[in-house]
């Protein structure tokens, strides 16, 4: 009952030895002590608890911005808050960390030098997120004495995940990371960091890469200012491992209802490996990916398939990418890839340098949603257009970035459209292109299209075609090697002119209707009335698509035309030999062209009709201009069966002395004369047609609603003479040579 008082009296002797004046300070001391505490507990958690704090946080609030919710300090230093979010923006990257609870320490005394140090700080339920935004935020200049934000240590055990653009890391991990940042444009460093994940699931936006994995990873960035390198160029200054093992995704590819291929994953028990090691802009040798994804889906003829695609990366002093799918039978997806990488630095700012670093080859198939590029790849032809989406067949060999001799490039079906000289070319096409090694080791791009069914129409009505074929088949070939950089230049196409062939063919292609042809023709005195034929061609093209060198051959049965007033019907075959005269415009020699009429009868203005009649015409010393108006000047040679069309267009059977239709039931004739056609005038001159019994001169002008001419017809000691004015007919029977001979040629 007496021990405990007996054990304090040692202490209170104590006490009393120390002087009253002590005691009393003593008191005081330990009331300002308490007093302080609680001032500070009062202070310091009103401060975190109301808009002071995040007010006093956020003084640059487009830079860097913290809001929290409840918190508390038991210490000074001492900090635990809930519901934290901290988000900021450099340049155009933005980036957000939130975090349920976050506890830490701040030392006091290096904030008197500017200095925030924060030793360790503890964060639970963390997840974060980096994106690219349009907006640039440049940074402010570089001053000195900016304040010093080091973290030496943040850690959590329950990363929840992250986020950078469409790429979504989930799952549970444990990292720890710390950096040290001088403002106003000061050092900044990243300390040697750690991650790790367990059962985490990679995804890119809704479909799924990866899961059931684990991540480690390791990274530190050396300590550097904004001179030494900004933006990308940090990376220069960084060390990062990467390794990963889990189950990839599969992949699901079949074709949507536009035609296209359409990708997305699905869940499979692929594989998934890698240990990647990057080193102050090179990936470090060593470096190994192992990626094998199922491929499942149906394809173009509706037939299910599977395959699978194995890709694998390996790095010694080059870089080494293989990437396979076996080929199978109208599957849309197969891939054979080896290539090999020069060295191993990353280019960071231009990812196009690392072509000339590769080669190779790539075989596969592949369906493109626009198959654009085809065209320019291969032709660099402003005239053909090919697009729409399709499935494409590639073999290609690169060479130093370069593609080489050999390359192959298929297309099953493709949207092709071509300008030639007026017209618009169009059907659905395969396409095969192909790179041939010329002169010197240059290459020499080749491009053949056939289009199973086609539609040619005039360039200024495309929705309503003329013509209607199948088989047409496009070659483009290229003469000589090509800058096809230079190409792109002011002038550029020029030199494709000169440097790019094309041959174009078809036949028998059906033309509905051939007063589709009257919009070239002088329809007053020259047209088609009505009938159907066939068209065939055969023509070479330069690189503008003018036509060089060719033929175009119209054909019509049961044809109904209109000639110099005369109607008729039979069988018309024009057959039109191109050969370009004038480079600058569409001026073509037409020497040799053919035109056959067969099977003609005719009816007079006074209605006498005949059957029967045929004629051939050869043209020599042809020349055409294709532009509208369409103009001919030739010299003509006819054979014909008899001269009783000619004798028609200038008179009526029954106004001519009776002798001179005898004419024409004395044999066929031979013909020759002058033609020129310009416009809405046709002119005939030097008109002369013989045989043994009788001899035929004519000159005829046709121009809008007047006839002029003249005609001498000779039957042994008899002779005639016609003139025609605009309907009036002058019969000369006396001196009718003589009355010829003094008129005027109409052709000069």
């Amino acid at each position: 009952m007496n021990s405990a008082p007996k054990d304090r009296q040692p202490l209170a002797r104590l006490v009393e030895r120390i002087p009253p004046t002590t005691r009393r300070w003593l008191r005081r001391g330990a009331v300002t002590l308490l007093a302080v505490y609680v001032g500070y507990l009062v202070a310091g958690n009103i401060f975190i608890n109301t808009p002071i704090g995040e007010w006093t946080a956020n003084r640059k609030p487009e830079k860097f911005r913290i809001e929290w919710g409840p918190g508390v300090t038991w210490w000074p230093g001492h900090v635990a808050v809930w519901d934290v979010r901290m988000q900021g923006q450099a340049g155009r990257t933005r980036w957000v960390v939130q975090a349920a609870r976050a506890k830490g320490h701040v030392r006091i005394w290096p904030l008197l030098r500017k200095e925030v140090r924060v030793p360790d700080v503890e964060a639970v339920e963390v997840t974060g997120s980096v994106e690219m935004v349009g907006s640039r935020q440049t940074p402010p200049p570089v001053r000195a004495g900016g304040w010093v934000l080091a973290f030496d240590r943040i850690h959590s055990d329950s990363v929840r995940g992250g986020r950078y653009g469409d790429l979504v890391l989930e799952g549970t991990g444990q990292a720890q990371v710390g950096f040290f940042k001088q403002l106003r444009g000061g050092a900044l460093e990243m300390l040697p960091s750690t991650a790790h994940f367990e059962r985490a699931r990679l995804r890119m936006g809704r479909n799924e890469l990866v899961h059931d994995a684990r991540i480690d990873a390791r990274f530190a960035m050396a300590r550097h200012t904004r001179d030494q390198a900004a933006g990308i160029r940090r990376l220069l200054m960084m060390d990062a491992d990467l390794a990963l093992d889990g189950k990839a995704a599969g992949l699901r590819a079949a074709p949507d209802a536009n035609g296209r291929l359409a990708l997305s994953t699905v869940p499979a028990q692929g594989a998934a490996h890698a240990k990647l090691g990057f080193a102050r802009g090179a990936i470090t040798p060593g470096s190994t990916l192992r990626w094998n994804v199922p491929i499942s889906g149906n394809d173009f003829t509706g037939q299910a398939r599977n395959a699978a695609l194995d890709v694998a990366l390996n790095v010694d002093r080059d870089v080494h990418f293989t990437a396979k799918a076996p080929a199978q039978p109208s599957s849309p997806l197969s891939l054979d890839a080896d290539l090999t990488v020069r060295g191993t630095t990353v280019p960071l700012q231009d990812v196009r340098s690392l072509l000339p670093r590769t080669s190779g080859h790539v075989v596969g198939r592949w369906q493109f949603a626009s198959l654009k590029w085809l065209g320019n790849f291969f032709t660099d032809a402003s005239w053909l257009s090919l697009d729409g989406s399709g499935m494409v067949d590639a073999d290609v060999r690169l060479v130093d970035g370069k593609v080489g001799a050999g390359s192959r490039v298929g297309v099953p079906e493709v949207q092709a459209v071509a300008h030639v000289m007026g017209n618009r070319i169009q059907g659905r096409a395969r396409a095969e292109g192909r790179l041939d090694a010329g002169a010197d080791s240059q290459l020499l791009p080749r491009l053949e299209l056939v289009m199973e069914r086609f539609d040619i129409a005039a360039d200024d009505a495309p929705s309503r075609p003329y013509v209607q074929g199948q088989d047409l088949r496009l070659n483009l070939e290229t003469l000589s090697g090509v800058d096809r950089q230079k190409l792109r230049h002011p002038g550029g196409m020029k030199q494709v002119g000169n440097t790019l062939r094309a041959h174009l063919t078809f036949a028998d292609a059906k033309v509905p209707d051939l007063r589709a042809y009257n919009r070239y023709l002088p329809v007053d005195h020259m047209r088609f009335d009505g009938g159907a034929g066939t068209l065939d061609g055969d023509v070479t093209l330069d690189g503008a698509g003018d036509i060089g060198t060719g033929t175009m051959r119209v054909r019509g049965r049961d044809t109904r035309m209109h000639l110099a007033g005369l109607a008729l019907r039979g069988n018309v075959d024009i057959d039109t030999r191109l050969r370009r005269a004038d480079l600058g415009e569409h001026n073509f020699n037409i020497d040799g062209s053919r035109i056959r009429l067969d099977d003609i009868s005719f009816t007079e203005p006074g209605g006498e009709s005949r059957s029967g009649w045929w004629a051939r015409i050869d043209l020599q010393r042809a020349r055409m201009d294709w532009d509208q108006p369409m103009k001919v000047s030739s010299r003509a040679n006819i054979e014909m069966k008899d001269v009783g069309f000619l004798l028609s267009l200038f008179s009526r059977q029954r106004e001519y002395p009776k002798w001179v239709f005898r004419l024409v039931d004395s044999g066929q004739a031979r013909a020759s004369g002058d033609v020129q056609w310009s416009g809405q005038t046709l002119t005939l001159d030097r008109l002369q047609a013989s045989n043994q019994r009788y001899d035929v001169k004519a000159r005829l002008r046709l121009q809008g609603k007047n006839r002029t001419g003249s005609l001498y017809a000779q039957w042994g000691v008899l002779s005639c003479g016609v003139a025609v004015n605009n309907g009036k007919r002058d019969f000369h029977l006396v001196r009718a040579r003589q009355w010829y001979d003094a008129q005027p040629a109409l052709i000069r």
